[in-house]
């Protein structure tokens, strides 16, 4: 039950994270939110992994390789794929990221759920998916082509970032994944500013003297690292291949939020979307306790 707590926790703060995120790529490119999204991460989760625990006999070099991935799969290349293309089709494609986990923690971690269990997590990752479909969808929105390429690959290196991260977790039994990660991101996110061709001292200088403009792109950073720390905290007590999905509804409540936060109108559609997600949910969360 912490597990699925801690997932749900993890689903709220990402849709606050996007919903910043969305407004900030007007301003600056995704290498330099990116580049806060890190900060955060240093002044959060290494504190954190600290205060929870790590063993005196972590393999850090191991926890060093698994964070690297984790850093590029799950965070960097989201990054891009969230500034490219429209982001009601890109937050669909994304949005399917629980398919692959479940898919890899099979035959990674061998995590096997239960028919009842398993229906519930699919009801949750396919309400995730309807509510994030735009209002006016038309028939050939979703094609392959190069709009939909990123999004899809970011969706695949989420599943595998989590599978693996959580077979990680698992062996470790403690916190040293976390506390790696919350290190590593830093300079990957100078590779990435540096790829992007955008200058850290322009990036820095631009917080400070532009800071009105860059508070989406601060506020989107802190809430992506709160809601990934929560992530990681929810696979050391709950399966990828449940906790993933649960974290997935993101989708769902970013749609919430836009109704409540920017006054958006939500459709039927995202209604019903809206409504499985949280009938998974809720019926993962029973079945696990019992």
């Amino acid at each position: 039950m912490v597990g699925i707590v801690l997932a749900l926790l993890s689903a709220v703060f990402i849709g606050f994270s996007q919903i910043s995120l969305k407004k900030s790529y007007k301003k600056l490119p995704s290498s330099a939110a990116f580049l806060f999204d890190s900060i955060f991460g240093l002044l959060i989760w290494v504190p954190l992994a600290i205060f929870m625990g790590i063993s005196s006999g972590a393999s850090f070099w191991e926890a060093f390789i698994f964070a690297v991935i984790s850093a590029i799969l799950s965070e960097a290349v989201v990054f891009y794929a969230l500034s490219r293309g429209e982001l009601a089709v890109t937050a669909t494609i994304i949005a399917t990221y629980p398919v692959y986990t479940i898919l890899f923690s099979r035959f990674i971690n061998q995590e096997i759920l239960s028919l009842n269990i398993l229906f519930f997590v699919i009801l949750a990752i396919l309400g995730s998916i309807i509510a994030s479909l735009p209002n006016k969808q038309k028939k050939n929105r979703l094609v392959v082509n190069k709009t939909i390429f990123w999004p899809f690959i970011a969706a695949v290196c989420i599943g595998l970032s989590d599978t693996i991260s959580k077979g990680y977790i698992n062996r470790s039994q403690d916190f040293s994944f976390l506390f790696m990660l919350g290190l590593v991101q830093i300079p990957i996110a100078l590779a990435y500013l540096k790829m992007e061709k955008q200058s850290l001292m322009k990036s820095i200088e631009g917080v400070l003297t532009k800071f009105k403009e860059c508070r989406f792109s601060l506020l989107g950073g802190l809430f992506n690292i709160l809601g990934t720390g929560f992530l990681w905290l929810s696979f050391s007590y709950a399966p990828a291949s449940i906790a993933s999905p649960i974290t997935g509804c993101n989708g769902a409540i970013t749609v919430l939020l836009s109704r409540f936060l920017l006054k958006e109108k939500i459709s039927k559609q995202k209604y019903l979307g809206i409504f499985l997600a949280f009938v998974g949910v809720i019926g993962i969360a029973i079945l696990k306790k019992s």
